[in-house]
């Protein structure tokens, strides 16, 4: 998890924050458009997913099926920004992380 404040102008409307965010995605860290997902209400955001493998050591030498499943989110509260990430191993049969994620809620306190 990571917060960041103060990264949108209060007076930017909510659909300006997401789209600004969509672009700083896209072109700042690399993330593919097409595998961005909008968050449905009541967030304001995006969703990345993506399976990796992390592998330190001899490719010849890493085990068959390693892998994680990365979810990313991010989201827009107020004027500050808000990033979620749940791993979990790709053939994980107890989806925790996805009810983790799915259970917050981040509002803006004013």
């Amino acid at each position: 998890m990571d917060w960041s404040t103060d990264v949108y102008a209060p007076e930017t409307s909510p659909e300006d924050k997401r789209e600004q965010l969509r672009m700083a995605l896209i072109q700042r860290y690399g993330v593919p458009e097409n595998e961005l997902t909008r968050l449905p209400a009541p967030w304001y955001g995006w969703e990345w997913r993506m399976v990796g493998a992390e592998w330190i050591g001899p490719p010849e030498e890493m085990p068959d099926g390693i892998g994680e499943r990365l979810c990313d989110r991010w989201l827009v509260a107020g004027t500050s920004l808000v990033f979620l990430q749940v791993v979990s191993p790709e053939d994980d049969p107890f989806p925790e992380g996805e009810a983790f994620l799915d259970s917050l809620r981040v509002t803006d306190l004013k």
